[in-house]
């Protein structure tokens, strides 16, 4: 097993329409409009000498193509939708008088 410690530190979070601050951790400053940094903080975690990180980066792209495949399908459908009520328009030239 490997050992590492992760640095950063606790962060509180409050929008205005909450009644009660969330808190986490990020290894960076995320201070902003709704976050302040609380305090510094480390922890340490054993990752197994085995880990291999590679199956989790195909399910996170394996998740992202069928985010993009739903949404490609939508628009496709959206498009075929506008193009059957094109279709549908008849069209009678007007009489010019």
């Amino acid at each position: 097993m490997a050992t590492i410690t992760i640095k950063g530190a606790i962060f509180a979070l409050q929008h205005r329409w909450e009644r009660a601050p969330s808190y986490t951790f990020y290894s960076f400053d995320a201070s902003d409009e709704h976050t302040v940094k609380v305090c510094d903080h480390e922890f340490t975690v054993e990752i197994p000498d085995d880990f291999d990180l590679r199956p989790g980066l195909v399910a996170n792209l394996e998740r992202e193509k069928e985010k993009l495949r739903a949404a490609f399908t939508a628009r496709v459908t959206e498009i075929n939708g506008q193009i059957q009520s094109l279709l549908a328009i008849e069209n009678k030239p007007s009489e010019v008088v």
